[in-house]
């Protein structure tokens, strides 16, 4: 997948991330990003600092987007706001909790 860098800079972050320290943002992402060869399923649980491959139990957010919109989004070549604009970029769940990881990126 294109977009491995990127997921390797959000594990390093979620890694670094102090766990008794104040954090912004509680919750349970799922990523479905479609790629030339399907569907890759992240979760980036920001509740237990966790990212991992496959399919969420009950996420509070799920964010669909391809492969190269990821990239953009994840590079910040594009910013997450205009690329729901566009609709690059989908989510469904809790509206507030995504707008807190917007704001965090």
């Amino acid at each position: 997948m294109k977009c491995d860098a990127v997921i390797e800079k959000i594990k390093a972050r979620v890694a670094s991330i102090d766990p008794n320290g104040p954090r912004k943002v509680l919750g349970v992402f799922q990523l479905n990003i479609e790629a030339a060869d399907g569907v890759h399923e992240i979760i980036v649980d920001l509740k237990n600092l966790k990212v991992s491959e496959g399919k969420a139990a009950s996420p509070d957010v799920v964010i669909n987007l391809k492969d190269e919109d990821f990239i953009a989004v994840g590079t910040k070549t594009v910013p997450v706001k205009d690329a729901v604009a566009q609709g690059k970029v989908s989510m469904t769940g809790d509206q507030n909790l995504f707008q807190l990881l917007v704001d965090a990126i």
